[in-house]
Protein backbone atom coordinates (compact mmCIF):
# COMPACT_ATOMS: atom_id res chain seq x y z
CA UNK A 1 0.00 0.00 0.00
CA UNK A 2 2.78 2.90 0.89
CA UNK A 3 4.85 1.45 -2.39
CA UNK A 4 1.12 2.18 -4.53
CA UNK A 5 0.64 5.57 -2.47
CA UNK A 6 4.62 6.65 -3.00
CA UNK A 7 4.11 5.44 -6.49
CA UNK A 8 0.90 7.43 -6.90
CA UNK A 9 2.61 10.90 -5.61
CA UNK A 10 5.59 10.78 -7.44
CA UNK A 11 3.71 10.06 -10.91
CA UNK A 12 1.52 12.96 -10.14
CA UNK A 13 4.61 14.75 -10.05
CA UNK A 14 5.86 14.08 -12.93
CA UNK A 15 3.02 15.09 -14.59
CA UNK A 16 2.70 18.29 -12.93
CA UNK A 17 6.33 19.26 -14.15
CA UNK A 18 5.54 17.68 -17.51
CA UNK A 19 2.57 19.82 -17.80
CA UNK A 20 4.49 22.79 -16.02
CA UNK A 21 7.45 22.17 -18.68
CA UNK A 22 5.18 21.42 -21.94
CA UNK A 23 3.20 24.81 -21.09
CA UNK A 24 6.06 26.67 -20.77
CA UNK A 25 8.09 25.45 -24.03
CA UNK A 26 4.90 26.57 -25.70
CA UNK A 27 3.93 29.80 -24.42
CA UNK A 28 6.95 30.71 -22.24
CA UNK A 29 5.11 31.50 -18.97
CA UNK A 30 4.63 29.25 -16.17
CA UNK A 31 1.17 29.63 -16.05
CA UNK A 32 -1.76 30.24 -18.21
CA UNK A 33 -3.79 33.80 -18.57
CA UNK A 34 -6.95 34.53 -16.78
CA UNK A 35 -10.37 34.74 -18.88
CA UNK A 36 -10.46 38.46 -20.55
CA UNK A 37 -7.09 39.47 -19.24
CA UNK A 38 -5.83 42.67 -21.16
CA UNK A 39 -1.89 43.28 -21.24
CA UNK A 40 -0.43 45.93 -18.67
CA UNK A 41 0.35 49.28 -20.42
CA UNK A 42 -0.95 48.47 -23.70
CA UNK A 43 -5.17 47.83 -23.44
CA UNK A 44 -4.88 44.26 -25.94
CA UNK A 45 -5.55 41.00 -24.99
CA UNK A 46 -2.20 39.09 -24.30
CA UNK A 47 -0.76 36.92 -27.29
CA UNK A 48 2.07 35.00 -28.78
CA UNK A 49 2.70 38.38 -31.34
CA UNK A 50 2.85 41.11 -28.21
CA UNK A 51 4.30 38.94 -25.16
CA UNK A 52 8.45 39.06 -25.86
CA UNK A 53 10.11 35.88 -26.88
CA UNK A 54 12.29 36.11 -22.92
CA UNK A 55 11.86 38.03 -20.12
CA UNK A 56 10.77 37.68 -16.72
CA UNK A 57 7.60 38.75 -15.89
CA UNK A 58 4.04 39.63 -17.75
CA UNK A 59 1.92 41.42 -15.86
CA UNK A 60 -1.94 41.87 -16.96
CA UNK A 61 -5.09 43.55 -15.70
CA UNK A 62 -8.37 41.23 -15.37
CA UNK A 63 -11.83 42.34 -15.18
CA UNK A 64 -12.69 39.73 -12.70
CA UNK A 65 -12.47 40.16 -8.72
CA UNK A 66 -9.30 38.59 -7.23
CA UNK A 67 -11.37 36.11 -5.66
CA UNK A 68 -12.79 35.16 -9.17
CA UNK A 69 -8.76 35.02 -10.90
CA UNK A 70 -8.01 32.95 -7.48
CA UNK A 71 -10.18 30.26 -7.83
CA UNK A 72 -9.54 30.42 -11.58
CA UNK A 73 -5.89 29.71 -10.92
CA UNK A 74 -6.62 26.84 -8.33
CA UNK A 75 -8.30 24.89 -10.73
CA UNK A 76 -5.82 24.84 -13.12
CA UNK A 77 -2.28 25.04 -10.94
CA UNK A 78 -3.29 24.06 -7.45
CA UNK A 79 -3.38 26.17 -4.20
CA UNK A 80 -2.53 29.46 -4.21
CA UNK A 81 -0.89 31.06 -1.19
CA UNK A 82 -2.61 33.88 0.51
CA UNK A 83 -0.35 36.87 1.35
CA UNK A 84 -2.53 39.06 2.11
CA UNK A 85 -6.53 37.34 2.00
CA UNK A 86 -8.62 39.25 -0.51
CA UNK A 87 -5.65 41.24 -2.18
CA UNK A 88 -2.93 38.79 -2.80
CA UNK A 89 -2.31 35.45 -3.32
CA UNK A 90 0.66 33.77 -5.49
CA UNK A 91 1.77 29.89 -6.39
CA UNK A 92 5.66 28.96 -6.48
CA UNK A 93 5.90 26.78 -9.72
CA UNK A 94 9.16 25.89 -10.03
CA UNK A 95 11.47 26.47 -7.88
CA UNK A 96 15.23 28.48 -8.79
CA UNK A 97 18.63 28.98 -7.15
CA UNK A 98 20.16 31.48 -7.60
CA UNK A 99 24.23 30.81 -6.71
CA UNK A 100 25.68 34.35 -6.56
CA UNK A 101 23.47 37.37 -6.99
CA UNK A 102 27.29 39.97 -7.85
CA UNK A 103 25.94 41.36 -10.99
CA UNK A 104 22.69 39.52 -10.87
CA UNK A 105 21.30 42.43 -9.23
CA UNK A 106 20.56 44.46 -12.06
CA UNK A 107 18.27 42.10 -13.21
CA UNK A 108 14.66 41.71 -11.88
CA UNK A 109 14.61 37.86 -10.99
CA UNK A 110 11.33 36.57 -9.22
CA UNK A 111 11.94 35.23 -5.92
CA UNK A 112 9.48 32.75 -6.23
CA UNK A 113 8.97 32.09 -10.12
CA UNK A 114 5.00 31.24 -9.98
CA UNK A 115 1.97 33.60 -10.79
CA UNK A 116 0.56 36.04 -8.58
CA UNK A 117 -2.92 37.88 -8.10
CA UNK A 118 -3.25 41.16 -6.26
CA UNK A 119 -5.93 43.72 -6.21
CA UNK A 120 -5.35 47.10 -7.65
CA UNK A 121 -5.68 49.10 -4.84
CA UNK A 122 -2.29 47.11 -3.07
CA UNK A 123 -0.11 48.78 -5.77
CA UNK A 124 1.56 51.71 -4.83
CA UNK A 125 0.07 55.60 -6.38
CA UNK A 126 2.36 58.14 -8.10
CA UNK A 127 2.07 60.49 -6.32
CA UNK A 128 -1.06 61.48 -7.84
CA UNK A 129 0.41 63.36 -10.11
CA UNK A 130 -2.09 62.69 -12.90
CA UNK A 131 -4.08 64.83 -14.93
CA UNK A 132 -7.42 63.13 -12.46
CA UNK A 133 -6.08 64.72 -9.33
CA UNK A 134 -4.84 68.53 -10.77
CA UNK A 135 -8.28 70.12 -9.30
CA UNK A 136 -7.71 68.54 -5.64
CA UNK A 137 -3.78 70.20 -6.45
CA UNK A 138 -4.95 73.56 -7.04
CA UNK A 139 -7.61 73.48 -4.24
CA UNK A 140 -5.31 72.44 -1.78
CA UNK A 141 -2.61 75.10 -2.74
CA UNK A 142 -4.89 77.87 -3.56
CA UNK A 143 -8.14 76.96 -1.08
CA UNK A 144 -7.70 77.64 3.02
CA UNK A 145 -10.45 75.05 4.11
CA UNK A 146 -8.15 72.32 2.23
CA UNK A 147 -4.46 71.36 2.84
CA UNK A 148 -1.84 69.04 2.22
CA UNK A 149 -2.99 66.51 4.21
CA UNK A 150 -6.41 66.38 2.76
CA UNK A 151 -4.51 65.83 -0.40
CA UNK A 152 -2.64 62.64 0.82
CA UNK A 153 -5.64 61.37 2.23
CA UNK A 154 -7.47 61.87 -0.94
CA UNK A 155 -4.18 60.38 -2.81
CA UNK A 156 -3.56 57.58 -0.35
CA UNK A 157 -7.12 56.27 -0.91
CA UNK A 158 -7.21 56.72 -5.02
CA UNK A 159 -4.20 57.02 -5.61
CA UNK A 160 -4.17 53.56 -7.56
CA UNK A 161 -6.05 54.13 -9.81
CA UNK A 162 -3.36 56.20 -11.63
CA UNK A 163 -2.02 52.67 -12.82
CA UNK A 164 -5.67 51.12 -13.24
CA UNK A 165 -6.82 49.53 -16.68
CA UNK A 166 -10.32 51.04 -17.51
CA UNK A 167 -11.69 49.24 -20.79
CA UNK A 168 -12.17 50.90 -24.38
CA UNK A 169 -15.83 52.76 -24.79
CA UNK A 170 -17.52 52.81 -27.88
CA UNK A 171 -15.95 56.37 -28.62
CA UNK A 172 -13.63 56.45 -31.45
CA UNK A 173 -11.21 59.24 -32.20
CA UNK A 174 -9.94 61.04 -35.08
CA UNK A 175 -7.30 58.25 -36.23
CA UNK A 176 -10.01 55.62 -35.16
CA UNK A 177 -8.70 54.33 -32.22
CA UNK A 178 -11.30 54.03 -29.33
CA UNK A 179 -11.10 56.19 -26.44
CA UNK A 180 -10.85 54.59 -22.56
CA UNK A 181 -14.01 54.68 -20.62
CA UNK A 182 -11.67 56.91 -17.98
CA UNK A 183 -10.74 59.53 -20.94
CA UNK A 184 -14.61 59.56 -21.83
CA UNK A 185 -15.88 60.02 -17.85
CA UNK A 186 -12.51 62.64 -17.35
CA UNK A 187 -13.94 65.06 -20.11
CA UNK A 188 -17.62 64.44 -19.32
CA UNK A 189 -16.52 65.87 -15.58
CA UNK A 190 -13.95 68.69 -17.26
CA UNK A 191 -16.80 69.50 -19.72
CA UNK A 192 -19.30 70.04 -16.73
CA UNK A 193 -17.12 71.51 -13.93
CA UNK A 194 -14.41 73.74 -15.60
CA UNK A 195 -15.49 76.26 -18.50
CA UNK A 196 -12.44 76.39 -20.42
CA UNK A 197 -11.53 73.08 -20.27
CA UNK A 198 -14.65 72.36 -21.50
CA UNK A 199 -14.01 75.01 -24.38
CA UNK A 200 -10.77 73.15 -25.19
CA UNK A 201 -12.59 69.36 -25.39
CA UNK A 202 -15.09 71.16 -27.74
CA UNK A 203 -12.52 72.31 -30.17
CA UNK A 204 -11.05 68.98 -29.83
CA UNK A 205 -14.49 67.51 -31.13
CA UNK A 206 -15.18 69.78 -33.70
CA UNK A 207 -11.86 69.57 -34.95
CA UNK A 208 -12.61 65.64 -35.59
CA UNK A 209 -15.89 66.29 -36.74
CA UNK A 210 -13.44 68.87 -39.50
CA UNK A 211 -11.14 65.90 -40.29
CA UNK A 212 -14.07 63.48 -41.03
CA UNK A 213 -15.83 66.28 -43.40
CA UNK A 214 -12.88 66.68 -45.31
CA UNK A 215 -12.16 63.02 -45.63
CA UNK A 216 -15.92 62.80 -47.44
CA UNK A 217 -14.58 65.77 -49.61
CA UNK A 218 -17.04 68.45 -48.04
CA UNK A 219 -14.77 71.44 -47.76
CA UNK A 220 -16.63 74.40 -47.21
CA UNK A 221 -18.45 72.84 -44.59
CA UNK A 222 -15.03 71.72 -43.04
CA UNK A 223 -13.63 74.80 -43.69
CA UNK A 224 -16.76 76.63 -41.23
CA UNK A 225 -15.91 74.20 -38.65
CA UNK A 226 -11.79 75.35 -39.26
CA UNK A 227 -13.25 79.62 -38.53
CA UNK A 228 -15.61 78.49 -35.41
CA UNK A 229 -12.19 76.40 -33.95
CA UNK A 230 -10.00 79.13 -34.91
CA UNK A 231 -12.36 81.87 -33.27
CA UNK A 232 -12.36 79.83 -29.91
CA UNK A 233 -8.64 79.53 -29.46
CA UNK A 234 -8.14 83.13 -30.29
CA UNK A 235 -10.56 84.15 -27.56
CA UNK A 236 -8.85 81.29 -24.87
CA UNK A 237 -5.24 82.97 -26.30
CA UNK A 238 -6.50 86.57 -25.82
CA UNK A 239 -7.95 85.54 -22.04
CA UNK A 240 -4.99 83.79 -20.98
CA UNK A 241 -2.89 87.18 -22.41
CA UNK A 242 -5.06 89.62 -19.80
CA UNK A 243 -4.42 87.39 -17.41
CA UNK A 244 -1.08 87.52 -17.38
CA UNK A 245 -1.43 91.21 -18.36
CA UNK A 246 -2.91 91.88 -15.10
CA UNK A 247 -0.89 89.47 -12.66
CA UNK A 248 -4.14 87.25 -12.40
CA UNK A 249 -4.15 83.71 -12.23
CA UNK A 250 -7.45 81.24 -12.87
CA UNK A 251 -9.72 81.26 -10.52
CA UNK A 252 -9.76 78.09 -8.46
CA UNK A 253 -13.28 77.39 -6.96
CA UNK A 254 -14.39 74.85 -4.53
CA UNK A 255 -15.38 71.65 -6.46
CA UNK A 256 -13.64 69.12 -3.87
CA UNK A 257 -17.13 67.06 -3.32
CA UNK A 258 -17.59 67.16 -7.36
CA UNK A 259 -14.29 65.87 -8.58
CA UNK A 260 -14.53 63.58 -5.45
CA UNK A 261 -17.72 62.33 -6.85
CA UNK A 262 -15.60 61.67 -10.75
CA UNK A 263 -13.03 59.75 -8.74
CA UNK A 264 -16.11 57.48 -6.88
CA UNK A 265 -17.40 56.87 -10.40
CA UNK A 266 -13.92 56.00 -11.93
CA UNK A 267 -13.10 53.66 -9.32
CA UNK A 268 -16.28 51.61 -10.57
CA UNK A 269 -14.88 51.52 -13.99
CA UNK A 270 -11.22 50.10 -13.00
CA UNK A 271 -9.93 46.32 -13.66
CA UNK A 272 -10.05 45.33 -10.04
CA UNK A 273 -7.25 43.00 -10.49
CA UNK A 274 -3.39 42.50 -11.70
CA UNK A 275 -2.13 39.59 -12.75
CA UNK A 276 1.36 38.66 -12.73
CA UNK A 277 3.10 35.56 -14.19
CA UNK A 278 6.36 34.80 -14.57
CA UNK A 279 8.59 32.81 -17.60
CA UNK A 280 10.14 29.97 -17.43
CA UNK A 281 13.56 30.46 -16.32
CA UNK A 282 14.60 29.02 -20.38
CA UNK A 283 13.06 31.95 -21.50
CA UNK A 284 14.70 34.48 -19.34
CA UNK A 285 17.28 37.08 -20.53
CA UNK A 286 19.85 35.32 -22.99
CA UNK A 287 22.90 36.22 -20.98
CA UNK A 288 25.62 33.96 -20.04
CA UNK A 289 26.28 34.80 -16.53
CA UNK A 290 22.55 34.81 -15.84
CA UNK A 291 21.89 31.48 -16.84
CA UNK A 292 25.65 30.43 -15.22
CA UNK A 293 24.51 30.96 -11.40
CA UNK A 294 20.51 29.98 -11.76
CA UNK A 295 19.19 26.38 -11.48
CA UNK A 296 15.98 24.95 -11.99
Amino acid sequence: MQTQITCAISTGILVLIFSLTAFSQENRLLAPFPPDAILYGEGSAPSAENIPERGFTVALYSPLPVDEVVGFYRQKIGEMEAIESGNHYHSELLPVQVEALGILKVYDIPDKPGVSVRSIRTEESRNCTSEYFRPFREMHRELEQYDRNDFNELCGRYGYLEHAFFGFSERTMADGSYMTRDEELHRQYQGELDPEAGEAIDAEDLMEEAQQLMAQGRMEEAAALMEKIAASQGQAAQRNIERMQQGERKQVGDQWDEWLEFLKELEKLAYPTIVYIDYHPSYWPDDDWLHESIKW
